[in-house]
């Protein structure tokens, strides 16, 4: 060793320029000391092959085009996906600007091992699709991975005690001029763990030509991109490797609801044809970045999410409660779906958006009508009476409101002018999270901030079975109940979001078929056991800039 970093506040080894144990040409990059094993490196790995996003924030995901597993004791098998002969596609992005390489090149590279020192044998031969977040600036490729292990263990999945595992990378390129800027400059990319030590190997373009630069890494700075790219690889399989040592194990389950390869082109199609633009123009106070990309996600979601509930657009409505900059309206509306956002309060926002977006963008409080109008029992006997008779007071304030007059008024939203086909999107609605499982329509909520079905802040007890026990992951359980508790068939979905707030709640479809009036009591009973709704409609009436008509 010869050659290593000055920064002092990262342990970087050293570079090497001693020969590879896998011999000429291979040539030796990186190389440090573990304490893990090597099934744990297998495992880390095998999870690695699968998503290499996790190596290179440029990456998306891998698709798996075929796999050969050798398995002397189980017996050989071969997986081909129906991916494999597919070009993939970006719904309403321009194909001819995607980039990507011969994706027809669907054939295993092999790797010279003649002068290894170890002798190695196949255990796993992979070839992937490697799929860039942005396609339309970085190349989508095909590639080998293979995983050897030396002649010395069996093949066996059961044997836990391999000495020596190599996995490679090839790309299928033909030259160094074709190489995607995520990937170094090589040919193929070896990642060695022999006898607890882990090194980065590096097998050069031309190395079958007999004037090789063997000694090519002693003249490489370690700035140099394809020098940082295999420092990345080896502190990333060492991480991994050691996380499966100490046995971690993956608690959130992403891609249960929607397909991650059907959300993802989604969402790579939508950032294309907005994101630039929408960050260029914000307005708004916040982070440009996030709430663009994320409402960008949560669009693509929904759009493959209503393509598996619904035949067609115009078979359904959405409501968004709680729509905030109305960003998400006017994404879905541009993108050909009827709906309205609702917010007590309009944005600057709101203003930039075209004139069919703005005509969809109401100023109103959100007060269901149930609190407005009488008890089911009541209207049952007595059909001519419309509301409850109740006053109420806005606090600090001497002025008083009817529920007759709220129910009239245009600046409260009650939900009875809802078409019977509406979804309801609750994309981080505070107070109203609660109340979205209760109001009858088909549904997504993705809870943030933790409120009573009375808007008071509160802090919901964790399940009993619960793994975790924060705000968050309380408040997510409880929305989950009461979906459970309202007869929805709830599922629960991990967004691909940049927010740590991505769980969501969806409701599709209700198992119990009941009258009005017995939704309602369900209603009214799930309120009085959630500690009642006193301030409700107090507080909502407070966020109206102007009082209500007729008042």
């Amino acid at each position: 060793m010869n050659k290593g970093s000055t920064n002092k506040d990262i342990d970087i080894p050293l570079l090497h320029t001693e020969e590879s144990i896998l011999g000429k040409p291979w040539l030796l990059v990186y190389k440090k000391n573990v304490e893990f094993e090597g099934q744990h490196f297998e495992t880390a790995m095998s999870n690695l092959i699968k998503q290499p996003n996790i190596n290179s924030t440029v990456i998306m995901r891998a698709d798996i085009l075929k796999e050969n597993i050798y398995d002397p004791e189980k017996g050989d098998t071969m997986f081909v996906s129906k991916l494999i002969n597919q070009i993939p596609e970006f719904p309403s992005s321009d194909e001819s600007t995607i980039l990507k390489r011969d994706l027809t090149d669907v054939e295993l590279r092999s790797i010279p091992l003649d002068n290894s020192k170890i002798q190695l044998q196949p255990k796993f031969e992979i070839i992937r699709r490697i799929i860039p977040r942005n396609p339309f600036k970085d190349y989508i490729i095909n590639q080998t991975c293979l995983v050897l292990t030396d002649d010395n263990t069996t093949n066996s999945s059961s044997n836990n005690n391999n000495d020596t595992i190599l996995v490679v990378y090839i790309p299928h390129i033909s030259s160094k001029d074709e190489i995607p800027f995520y990937l170094p400059e090589v040919y193929g990319v070896g990642i060695l763990y022999h006898k607890k030590s882990l090194s980065i190997h590096y097998l050069p373009f031309g190395y079958k030509q007999s004037d090789i630069e063997y000694n090519l890494v002693k003249n490489w700075d370690p700035t140099n991109r394809s020098i940082r790219i295999a420092l990345r690889l080896l502190e990333t399989s060492a991480k991994h490797s050691n996380g499966v040592m100490a046995g971690y194990e993956k608690r959130v389950n992403h891609d249960m609801v929607v397909p991650k390869i059907a959300f993802q082109n989604r969402y790579i199609s939508l950032k294309k044809k907005y994101s630039s633009n929408l960050v260029n123009s914000w307005i708004e106070s916040t982070d440009p970045k996030k709430h663009v990309f994320e409402d960008l996600a949560i669009a693509a979601f929904l759009i493959e999410f209503w393509a598996s509930l619904y035949k067609s657009k115009e078979d359904f409505e959405f409501r968004d409660l709680g729509c905030g900059n109305g960003l998400l309206v006017y994404i879905l509306n541009n993108e050909g779906y009827k709906g309205i956002g609702i917010d007590a309060r309009a944005r600057k926002s709101w203003t930039t958006y075209p004139e069919e977006v703005q005509k969809n963008l109401k100023e109103q409080v959100i007060i269901p009508s149930i609190l407005l109008k009488p008890h089911p029992a009541v209207a049952k006997m007595a059909p001519h009476i419309k509301d409850n008779g109740r006053y109420f007071q806005i606090p600090d304030s001497p002025s008083y409101y009817s529920s007759a007059n709220l129910l009239a008024s245009e600046k409260v939203c009650t939900l009875d002018d809802f078409p019977k086909n509406t979804f309801i999107i609750g994309n981080h609605s505070d107070e109203l999270t609660c109340w979205i499982p209760l109001l009858g329509f088909p549904y997504m909520v993705i809870p943030c901030c933790s409120h009573s079905v009375s808007g008071a802040k509160v802090r919901y007890n964790p399940r009993k079975s619960a793994t975790q026990n924060s705000t968050y992951s309380s408040l997510v359980d409880h929305v989950e109940d009461l979906s459970i508790t309202m007869g929805w068939d709830a599922k629960k979905e991990m967004l691909r979001i940049p927010s740590t707030r991505n769980a969501a709640i969806i409701g599709s479809k209700r198992n119990i078929n009941e009258s009005l009036e017995s939704y309602q009591t369900r209603i009214l009973d799930i309120l009085a056991l959630e500690g009642g709704t006193e301030g409700w409609v107090e507080n909502s009436i407070a966020l109206m800039k102007r009082p209500p008509r007729n008042h």
